[in-house]
């Protein structure tokens, strides 16, 4: 995106806002499909649930991976096939359970035994459940990150994980199994260690139909290739079909915040430059200590109403 493309939007559209470059998403998507071939992809939604990156991204040919039923309504609204969704998430209703099966959703992932609770009677005798497991390993990532931690508040440990299938078994709707390790990993051996983890489990239960290994793939470098050997390799022994879900990866690359500095406070310890986007705008840097790059797309004089020579108008990489 050109430093002119972006003062035109501003001018157009005022600041703060978002902007997207859907040119780079599909290149994301592409890179993703070359290195899982055969796998299917669900766009994880909590990364950008924008109705335009949604419908951009299964016009590519991805599925979804859908967490809330606000999440559900935007994805269907979009355009995704129920059969192409994948339910996950800790937080699931009735309300929630009643609509997907009312939707057509036809596979969910249990983060717990109180989601299987919701979901055991529910008149959903097409519905097939992965279960997913906390494998209880570090993903070396950021801590907020490792959702593979035992801390972790994700998933359930093995034995739950195999009390849990038993049940589903019985009622011959089990398909497999989920481990999402983390966020922003750029470990290619943590693939191993989620394959070690899954193994026991994809040996006791017979009949499973696919593996669920999450996504996470750090921006921008993840070594993708490297990382999917393991996992392709052990979908092909269980002969099973192997799902990512990546979100991040997709499209943290293709926005930008764009925002106006109002002025510059002096005179302390530190000079603050105040602009017209915050933390609401930008969580990242606060939560997690995130480095997101800026850009001078425009001076004062350009911009028209800067503070001195400062910059008028700034753009940062948001995800």
């Amino acid at each position: 995106m050109t430093d002119q493309m972006l003062r035109r939007i501003a001018a157009e559209h005022g600041t703060p806002t978002y902007v997207y470059y859907l040119d780079k998403i599909t290149a994301r998507y592409r890179e993703v499909s070359a290195a899982f071939p055969g796998a299917s992809v669900h766009y994880a939604v909590k990364a950008n649930g924008l109705g335009a990156v949604l419908s951009h991204l299964r016009q590519l040919g991805a599925g979804a991976e859908a967490l809330t039923l606000g999440e559900l309504e935007r994805a269907l609204r979009a355009g995704f096939e129920p059969s192409r969704i994948v339910l996950g998430g800790p937080g699931h209703t009735d309300a929630l359970a009643q609509r997907a099966v009312a939707a057509g959703v036809t596979l969910v992932s249990l983060d717990s035994r109180g989601a299987w609770d919701v979901w055991k009677d529910v008149d959903a005798p097409h519905t097939r459940f992965v279960v997913r497991l906390n494998p209880a390993f570090d993903p070396r990532t950021h801590e907020h990150l490792a959702t593979a931690a035992a801390h972790s508040k994700f998933g359930v440990p093995h034995y739950e994980a195999v009390a849990i299938a038993e049940e589903i078994a019985a009622s011959e709707r089990l398909a497999g199994f989920h481990v999402h390790a983390g966020s922003m990993i750029d470990d290619p051996t943590v693939a191993e260690l989620i394959v070690a983890a899954l193994e026991p489990l994809y040996q006791r239960f017979s009949g499973l139909e696919v593996v669920d290994v999450g996504g996470g793939y750090a921006v921008p470098d993840a070594p993708l290739t490297q990382f999917a050997a393991p996992l392709r390799a052990f979908a092909a022994r269980q002969k099973v079909r192997l799902i990512i879900e990546p979100g991040r990866f997709l499209v943290a690359e293709a926005g930008v915040l764009l925002s106006r500095v109002l002025h510059v406070k002096t005179g302390g310890a530190v000079d603050h430059v105040i602009a017209d986007a915050g933390m609401a705008d930008l969580l990242r840097p606060a939560l997690y200590g995130a480095k997101h790059p800026i850009r001078i797309v425009a001076g004062a004089s350009e911009a028209g109403d800067g503070v001195g020579a400062l910059p008028a108008a700034a753009a940062a990489t948001v995800d």
